[in-house]
């Protein structure tokens, strides 16, 4: 290729970018100038030009027999002829338009898309060909197919942007917005189905909102789906400016908020008005909804949590373990019309258990309960009372002996679960090939899952959902459970996966021969066959109860944003105290860290490395054998 067909194909790009340039700054900047027709006709000049000599481009290809090259300059003949329409058509809708701030007939919107679809267009198809032209050969070395097939691609390119800008052009015409961003308004949980269907009395919602209210619009998808649970439940809309006289009854001031009323009672929360304030409360619409129905329907259950021997507590510092603090917990059974209390010794845990105690909760704990505790608390569930407890492996640090394993026959709290059926071991739990990637440390064969849950009432929920639930546990220990108890019913509620082992040696390893490989009871509840004592002319309502858990981290902070935890212990808590009908917690739509088993990061890694790259070789494989045998058909029909 002489020096003169290079001479004209820089030139042609050079008028054209020119033109361009001098047409745009013409027009947008001295369009009220003695110098805006000299720019703006240079421009279109200069446009013309390098339509011209791309033409020429084309008949001095052809004329040196460059066969493969010639045909590609009728795609740049293209891409700067649009360029040029759009200059003139422009042109057109400048003259037409003169003073208008906004285009308002056909004739005018037609010329306005009309100039800048075929800017749009010209500016992508340049791209694609100048690219592709100057890395796939010139002369007879030019690769036509590929710059066809780069050309025609960022076309698409081009025609996708200008039909994301109609798009967007008509949404805001229409007042239609799509926010993009983390907004997902919570769905109604089956908790709160069955709270609703097992409503005794008539409940009235008012939501008071003004008509067309973004946040009204996003909680009416909750709430519309929520009147078809129970004929109980009647739900009206109203707006406080329209209707003073219903946001009296309701005893309201302002829009923005939702009110239950039964009878008398009243309970109310607040979503707000603007949108960007109301995420976190859409997010958690469904447990807001629960805490107000509870609030309106039922009696606060008194719980009180023993203190003094080391346990989890929501009362910790910021700077507190996660795994030591039960803040999130706490804040669940607050929403959930449960009060909490703390028990120990200033309360008067060596004496007796308060009378108004629902149920007494234990959450671990590294050092052993005094007798007289635990003789308070015996006497208790033999009249009908209700215990959760959750152990732990460890004992005090003054008490650290044989590794620091928490000794059975040393603690009160143990042996007494021991009598009733129930025989706690202290063996940290293992497993060497299903556990959750946290630390990326050895230690992690202690962070154990299990989906494994009986047909228990306290655990019917988790039971049903298996496929989709899992209970997380961190440095468990076991239960080993004894059903012929001749005075406690004894049940099985939460075992481990069958590759499980007693890490006796904390090695974490698995020592063949010495630890056993079996599924481990970690969770139980017992239930005495006989009524207590306090029971009166109704001696089969009260009957002491006792839920056990193995570890007392599934209740920490760190654990329980698992919703499998979370489900347990309120549903434990619920069988405890007889309320079984409205087990499960509520939706939440709450960003929550998403932790990995080991297999699924096995999947990842294997995925990436592997799966990934060999789908792109076989795709190019593919593509490669169907060019070959292109080329081979053509050749064999030349």
């Amino acid at each position: 290729m002489n020096m003169t067909n290079q001479l004209t194909e820089v030139l042609r790009l050079v008028l054209t970018v020119m033109g361009a340039c001098l047409f745009f700054v013409g027009e947008r900047y001295f369009v009220d100038s003695s110098t805006h027709w000299w720019l703006t006709g240079f421009g279109v000049f200069a446009l013309f030009g390098g339509v011209l000599l791309a033409g020429v481009c084309l008949r001095k290809a052809k004329q040196q027999g460059y066969e493969r090259e010639w045909p590609v300059w009728g795609l740049s003949i293209i891409w700067q002829a649009l360029f040029l329409l759009s200059a003139l058509v422009y042109l057109a809708y400048a003259k037409v338009m003169g003073t208008k701030p906004a285009p308002v007939t056909f004739v005018e919107k037609l010329l306005l898309v009309g100039w800048l679809v075929s800017a749009v267009l010209g500016f992508f198809m340049a791209i694609g060909f100048e690219w592709a032209r100057m890395r796939n050969g010139r002369g007879v070395y030019a690769e036509p197919q590929r710059v066809r097939m780069a050309t025609r691609d960022w076309l698409k390119v081009g025609m996708l942007a200008i039909v994301v800008a109609c798009l967007n052009y008509a949404a805001a015409k229409r007042n239609i917005v799509w926010d993009l961003s983390y907004l997902k308004t919570t769905s109604v949980s089956d908790s709160t189905k069955k709270m609703v269907d097992a409503l005794g009395q008539d409940i009235e919602v008012g939501i008071f909102f003004p008509q067309g209210n973004e946040v009204l619009s996003q909680a009416k998808m909750y709430f519309n789906h929520l009147t078809q649970t129970s004929a109980r439940l009647s739900l009206n809309y109203y707006d406080v400016e329209l209707q003073p006289l219903e946001a009296e009854r309701f005893r309201v001031s302002r829009n923005g908020y939702v009110v239950l009323k039964a009878g008398e009672q009243t309970e109310r929360f607040d979503i707000g008005l603007n949108l960007a304030s109301a995420r976190k409360t859409l997010r958690s619409l469904d447990s807001e909804f629960q805490k107000a129905l509870l609030a309106v329907t039922e009696k606060k259950k008194v719980l009180y949590f023993t203190r003094g021997h080391g346990e989890l507590s929501w009362s910790t510092g910021d700077d507190a373990s996660s795994l030591k603090s039960i803040k999130t917990l706490e804040s669940y059974l607050r929403q959930l019309n449960f009060t909490m209390r703390f028990f120990g010794v200033g309360e008067g845990s060596a004496n007796k258990v308060p009378q108004d105690a629902d149920a007494v909760v234990i959450v671990g704990g590294d050092q052993p309960f005094l007798d007289e505790e635990v003789n308070a608390i015996k006497a208790y569930v033999q009249a009908g009372g209700k215990v959760l407890a959750m152990l732990d492996v460890d004992m005090a640090s003054e008490s650290r002996i044989d590794q620091g394993v928490r000794q059975v026959d040393k603690d009160p709290l143990v042996r007494w679960l021991s009598t009733i059926g129930v025989t706690f071991e202290p063996g940290i739990l293992a497993n060497a090939t299903n556990f959750v990637t946290a630390s990326r440390s050895e230690a992690d064969v202690w962070f154990l899952y299990t989906n494994i849950f009986t047909s228990h009432e306290s655990v019917q929920s988790l039971a049903r959902n298996d496929q989709r639930a899992a209970v997380l546990t961190f440095r468990s220990g076991y239960l080993v459970t004894s059903p012929s108890n001749p005075d406690w019913a004894v049940f099985d509620t939460v075992r481990t996966l069958s590759d499980t082992f007693a890490d006796e040696n904390r090695d974490f390893k698995y020592s063949e021969g010495k630890e056993k490989r079996e599924p481990r009871v970690i969770g139980a509840a017992i239930e005495a066959k006989s009524s207590g004592a306090n029971a009166g002319d109704q001696p089969d309502k009260i009957k002491g109860r006792v839920v056990v858990f193995a570890d007392a981290t599934a209740a920490s902070d760190m654990l329980i944003k698992s919703q499998a935890n979370a489900i347990y212990f309120v549903d434990s808590l619920r069988w405890l105290v007889g309320a079984v009908k409205t087990t499960g917690v509520a939706a939440t739509e709450e960003d929550i860290r998403i932790r990995h088993t080991k297999k699924e990061d096995m999947m990842w890694f294997y995925g990436t490395i592997i799966l990934v790259p060999g789908l792109v070789v076989l795709s190019g494989a593919i593509a490669t054998r169907r060019a070959r045998r292109q080329k081979r058909t053509e050749g064999s029909q030349s």
